[in-house]
């Protein structure tokens, strides 16, 4: 499996898990879910970077 195969996988499912806990912890107004968004992607990018290219 190549590397970029495993970042869209790694994203896809830290963003998927963020989510599920965003909705768990958020208000369900829109300005809520939209910094939620803002701040999954803020985390889940990196991390999914770092996971897939840093640490090997």
């Amino acid at each position: 499996m190549s590397r970029r195969s495993r970042f869209i996988i790694y994203e896809s499912l830290l963003i998927i898990l963020g989510f599920a806990i965003a909705a768990q912890v958020a208000p369900p107004d829109i300005y809520s879910q939209i910094i939620g968004t803002l701040v999954i992607l803020a985390i889940t990018l990196p991390l999914s970077y770092w996971l897939v290219y840093k640490r090997q």
